[in-house]
């Protein structure tokens, strides 16, 4: 049944990762609708399901610049183990940690991408990532308040596997 959600919400973030992100820029920084999913992906099905979403997810997202074929799919396989991992030893229940481990995902993810997309280049990577890193992440973290909102409406205690809020 999860499994089944989160392949719906893949495909349904790749959609909004290429067609809508570009459309509600914020100050040149996008939303990063994957590093969502995989996030999430850690929090409900654990770290081995939110490692092989993000592989899959990445693969899909590297088909479009074959040069990088696999950078994409390395770097939200390793978000999606180390977020897991993080919502093992955090309050899953709590915004501002669920906004917190959303933030530091997709800063990590830019980060991981971007190192080895400019790797030599290193002084644009650094005035890249300081220019839309840490807004993208902020703006991707915005997300959570959302996701919050509609989790705590419908089913939180399936999500967060029964921890009161």
């Amino acid at each position: 049944m999860k499994a089944g959600w989160f392949i719906g919400l893949a495909v349904a973030a790749v959609i909004l990762d290429s067609a809508v992100a570009p459309e509600i820029e914020l100050l040149g920084a996008r939303p990063d609708f994957l590093v969502l999913i995989v996030a999430y992906a850690g929090l409900v099905l654990g770290a081995r399901p939110a490692t092989i979403v993000g592989f899959i997810l990445g693969l899909i997202v590297d088909a479009e610049q074959p040069e990088y074929l696999g950078l994409h799919a390395l770097s939200l396989s390793v978000i999606g183990f180390a977020s897991a991992a993080a919502w093992e030893h955090l309050v899953r229940g709590s915004l501002f940690v669920q906004i917190s481990v959303l933030f530091g995902a997709a800063l990590a993810h830019d980060l991981m991408y971007y190192v080895v997309y400019y790797r030599n280049h290193l002084d644009i990577f650094a005035r890249f990532f300081v220019r839309f890193g840490f807004i993208g992440a902020a703006y991707t973290a915005a997300f959570t308040v959302l996701i919050f909102v509609l989790a705590r409406a419908r089913l939180w205690r399936a999500i967060v596997g029964g921890t009161r809020v």
